[in-house]
């Protein structure tokens, strides 16, 4: 049984898969499993999974029946998944030699980590990259994890398949840590991770509008996570009268929190 089971949804980007299966063959920790969820790609992608597979019997391909959507096809490889940890790649993205080996140590060293990931860059059509350090404050007003960190299979949510226009990671990241009671997350200090931004990807097309509509959809699903932490900003009556109290206030308390919190969401 491999200790790591990396989970690769491909479809129709063949031009970028084998860089990113060749990032997984050169890791410098060799215990792992690649499952390649082929997803119904009508270009060369399925002929490259297959000859990966083929070379390497680490590699497996698991068909799905056409194009059933990046949530379902991440589904799948869970499900058949026989890691210990688990870590989602994108089939354009890159992991760094290293990412497997210094997460698999950390994991190990520390039973209580419900996450681990490193550094992060972008590279592609868009290079910026504002990704904050995680903390379950900002987490819940803004996605600050990419989809490549490790987790335990044990601890693993499920994608919903509703979020088409996407966000999906960012509500899967949710699920997880409302499963578990005190979630810890450790974030790596080198460089593991690259994110390929293309004009072609479905981020590049999401509107405020939906986006807007994904975030009160993430409240209302997780409002027993959310209620941890904020108090619920749809049930305050009073918001606006208590708007101008919340500009007087000279530290960061609950209240300035619960106002930034409002704002990120619903404006």
């Amino acid at each position: 049984m491999p200790v790591v089971s990396v989970i690769v949804p491909s479809y129709n980007l063949g031009e970028y898969l084998p860089e990113t299966l060749d990032s997984v063959l050169s890791q410098t920790f060799a215990d792992w499993e690649c499952l390649i969820v082929e997803n119904g790609s009508a270009d060369r992608s399925p002929a490259i999974a297959a000859a990966y597979a083929a070379k390497d019997a680490r590699f497996r391909v698991l068909e799905m029946p056409g194009n059933v959507g990046v949530a379902a096809a991440r589904n799948k490889g869970l499900e058949e998944a026989a890691g210990k940890y688990i870590l989602l790649l994108d089939a354009d993205d890159l992991i760094a030699p290293h990412y497997m080996a210094e997460a698999v140590r950390a994991l190990d060293a520390d039973p209580a980590l419900t996450l681990v990931y490193g550094r992060a860059e972008r590279f592609g059509a868009q290079t910026r990259w504002d990704l904050p350090p995680f903390s379950m404050d900002t987490m819940l007003a803004r996605n600050c994890l990419y989809i490549s960190c490790f987790f335990r299979r044990e601890q693993a949510a499920r994608f919903d398949p509703e979020f088409r226009t996407g966000f999906e990671d960012w509500d899967f990241w949710l699920s997880l840590l409302e499963g578990v009671d005190c979630p810890k997350v450790l974030q790596l200090p080198s460089l593991c991770f690259r994110y390929r931004t293309r004009r072609r990807s479905r981020n590049f097309g999401v509107t405020d509008d939906a986006v807007k509509d994904i975030r009160k959809r993430l409240w209302e699903k997780h409002k027993d996570l959310y209620g941890r932490y904020f108090c619920n900003p749809l049930e305050t009556v009073e918001y606006r009268r208590m708007e101008s109290a919340f500009r007087k206030a000279s530290r960061w308390s609950l209240a300035w929190k619960l106002r930034l919190l409002y704002r990120r969401l619903f404006s």
